[in-house]
């Protein structure tokens, strides 16, 4: 029998995990047969006794199945430290082993939900940049993750020195921070509610898909129908506007409960170079990550959060790491935590003024709000053109369009006005955004290519564009001097 602690030599999850396994195998079984089930119920040419047989004949066939399948990715599944490497073996047929050192894991990701809290587990998932997906994931009760994590942090320890012999450094001075529910909701009300029509589309997307998976008539007879019921529906523009604020207000609804569900109970773990995030409602996440794997730290503030004194904060890491909910990222909704992740980000050059005075600052010229501007003032002339000639509507789109494009005209403005980039010694500034300001900090030593592109007006303008491609993706600042893009490049490169 091996110590709780012992990780020495390889080891099996303890027998709670082949539940979780189970029942992670069995639900993704039952959504890809319940549609098929319950056409079966509903299917008026058999006897109802027969058909009930038959349903449950097939999802007892599920059931089987999953447990088999759970078993053979439990049983192949072991794993151990072996040096400052974690070591991790699966397969039946093709046995996989996989190495990953302690130094090289970019990001620390556990969840506990349903089917984890109902055995007391926890998923652990260890990302590194070799790969979008997780490179190993564990499922370890609270003692098992708490003694693995004590290693991994010995581990990462001894892999930033050469001399083994040298003691291990005392445990952190830990620091929480909490963010309540409260302040989550007024972060998430203060957000762009029309993010809510991504979220009503996905799901709409995803129900739509897995009916034309078991039949395309149904999913034709659906079409069908609302169509037909569209063209007797005839609404004057009073009850137009009613149906439109309802859906508005559901889909505030739905972006507001989504955002307080996964950030419900948020805490932030600060012990000195490490972060953890926890959060969620019916299914706790935890990442945990170190300062030199953050690489952009993302400060948003629009008008609703100004009056709310609140900010949303993010966190983003390589784009290699995250999971299949992309939840490499860490954003906290309102808090006004941005000074504080900021002190942490910079670590010890927080506190040094000279290091983080500006050295160089360059602002954008008119071209960010041409660039901004032209896309929506096209857009509202087309539409005034369509609803005049198609519509005969005449005075009400010449108000809503020229409403319409003086909003969009002042949005550019403040596009220009908070377009700049700032350089000092220890970080790269990047303001931009329109309606909301937002300030991205990154490093130099993050920053893997810098790129100059001019277009034919440059010529007449002598304005080019900035783009600084970090592991977590590429930002561009509009519309600066050919001389100053030249300048910032040279410091940065």
């Amino acid at each position: 029998m091996l110590a709780m602690n012992d990780f020495t030599t390889p080891r099996r999850m303890s027998p709670a995990a082949f539940i979780v396994i189970w029942m992670q195998s069995f639900q993704q079984l039952l959504a890809a047969i319940l549609i098929f089930v319950g056409m079966i119920l509903f299917d008026d040419e058999e006897v109802f006794s027969q058909r009930i047989i038959t349903a449950i004949a097939i999802l007892g066939g599920a059931l089987v199945l999953s447990a088999a399948v759970a078993f053979t990715k439990y049983y192949f599944r072991k794993y151990h430290i072996e040096g400052d490497s974690l070591i991790y073996t699966h397969g039946l047929a093709f046995k996989n082993t996989t190495s990953v050192p302690l130094e090289r894991i970019h990001n620390l990701r556990t969840k506990s939900g349903i089917f984890y809290r109902m055995v007391d587990m926890r998923g652990v998932a260890f990302d590194t940049l070799a790969s979008d997906k997780q490179e190993v994931e564990l499922i370890l009760d609270e003692s098992e993750w708490q003694a693995l994590l004590r290693q991994v942090r010995i581990g990462e320890d001894f892999s930033n020195i050469e001399d083994s012999a040298v003691a291990v450094p005392p445990p952190f001075e830990q620091e929480t921070l909490h963010v309540s529910n409260l302040n989550i909701i007024k972060g998430a009300l203060c957000q762009n509610h029309l993010k809510g029509f991504a979220i009503l589309g996905a799901a709409a997307a995803y129900v739509f898909n897995k009916i034309m998976d078991v039949d395309s008539e149904v999913a034709d007879y659906i079409i069908d129908y609302v169509d037909t019921r569209a063209t007797d529906i005839s609404m004057t523009i009073g009850q137009s506007l009613l149906v439109a604020f309802i859906i508005y207000l559901f889909v505030i609804l739905l972006w507001t409960g989504r955002t307080a569900i996964r950030y419900y109970g948020m805490n932030i773990d600060i012990a000195d170079n490490k972060l953890t995030f926890e959060s969620g409602l019916f299914s706790r996440y935890t990442s945990r990550i170190a300062r030199d794997k953050a690489t952009v730290l993302g400060i948003k503030q629009n008008p609703l959060e100004r009056m709310a004194h609140c900010e949303t904060v993010s966190i983003h890491q390589a784009e290699n790491v995250t999971d299949e909910k992309k939840r490499g990222d860490i954003t906290i909704y309102g808090s006004d935590l941005g000074d504080r992740m900021l002190a942490w980000w910079l670590g010890d050059d927080a506190s040094k003024e000279d290091v983080n005075s500006p050295i160089m600052t360059a602002h954008s010229g008119k071209g960010v709000f041409v660039r901004t501007f032209l896309p929506h003032l096209g857009i509202a002339a087309a539409a005034l053109l369509v609803l005049i000639f198609s519509a005969d509507i005449v005075m009400p789109a010449i108000v809503v369009c020229s409403l319409y494009a003086t909003v969009m005209a002042w949005r550019a403005v403040l596009a220009r006005r908070h377009s700049s980039i700032e350089l000092t010694e220890s970080y790269v500034l990047i303001n931009r955004g329109n309606i909301a300001r937002i300030r991205e900090y990154m490093r130099y030593t993050d920053i893997e290519s810098v790129r100059i592109r001019r277009t034919p007006f440059t010529r007449f303008t002598d304005r080019v564009s900035l783009q600084l491609t970090t592991n977590s993706g590429a930002t561009t600042v509009y519309s600066l001097t050919l001389a100053d893009a030249r300048t910032l490049r040279s410091y940065l490169v």
